[in-house]
């Protein structure tokens, strides 16, 4: 597929598209310094890198989504990139497979909230933010290392899921934080802190309380 810069690519169009059992996505962009949109493809690498930690906290193989670069002028390099890419795919089998740590259908399902945390006004923000953040610093002067902004990320990566993961649940009917701690096997004090901002933001609500049991409900 041909789009006017890779800059344009969108990751949660990315993960939809695994979403739906597409079993890899190179993005190939032109080299830094040559983006006729000055910095389409910096971005572009960052949305994929960003998509692939993800991806790996969900138990998709990083492999199966791929950033690389070659100029309108390199045919040879390009035909290189897709054959090498084309034959790891195959070597990693259909997703949800051997290729995997998790596996179908539940690989599925965590795509699923995977995508809505790429399409996230949060990690949406943070994305566009990270040259400024490298190069410039946030509002505070502060400035971050790489290793300093992948770790922040990981971090938002984590919270944004396991949000996604809990709206997803709400979505089946009433919930509690112990039976939501359960089934996600995520620990009870952070499904609390989740439903508080969550509810908070008033995207659930309390639908009753049953004995001494609180139970949500998604906002109505």
């Amino acid at each position: 597929m041909r789009i006017m810069c890779t800059g344009r690519v969108d990751p949660a169009t990315v993960a939809g598209a695994f979403k739906k059992g597409l079993d890899g996505i190179m993005v190939i962009g032109c080299h830094f310094g040559d983006c006729h949109y000055i910095t389409g493809n910096v971005q572009a690498k960052i949305k994929i890198e960003t998509a692939r930690r993800l991806f790996k906290h969900i138990g998709v193989n990083e492999d199966r989504l791929a950033f690389r670069q070659c100029s309108s002028g390199e045919a040879a390099i390009f035909v290189e990139l897709v054959s090498k890419f084309n034959e790891r795919i195959r070597s990693l089998g259909p997703i949800g497979g051997g290729g995997d740590v998790l596996k179908a259908p539940e690989i599925f399902k965590k795509l699923e909230a995977a995508e809505a945390v790429l399409a996230g006004e949060k990690m949406r923000w943070v994305i566009g933010k990270k040259t400024e953040f490298m190069e410039s610093g946030n509002k505070y002067g502060e400035i971050f290392t790489e290793h300093e902004f992948d770790r922040a990320i990981d971090m938002i990566i984590v919270e944004e899921f396991e949000t996604q993961e809990i709206l997803g649940k709400l979505k089946e009917g009433v919930q509690s934080v112990k039976g939501l701690a359960d089934t996600l096997a995520i620990p009870s004090q952070r499904v609390f802190r989740y439903i508080t901002a969550l509810n908070r933001r008033e995207m659930i609500q309390l639908e009753k309380v049953d004995g001494s049991t609180p139970l949500y409900q998604l906002a109505t």
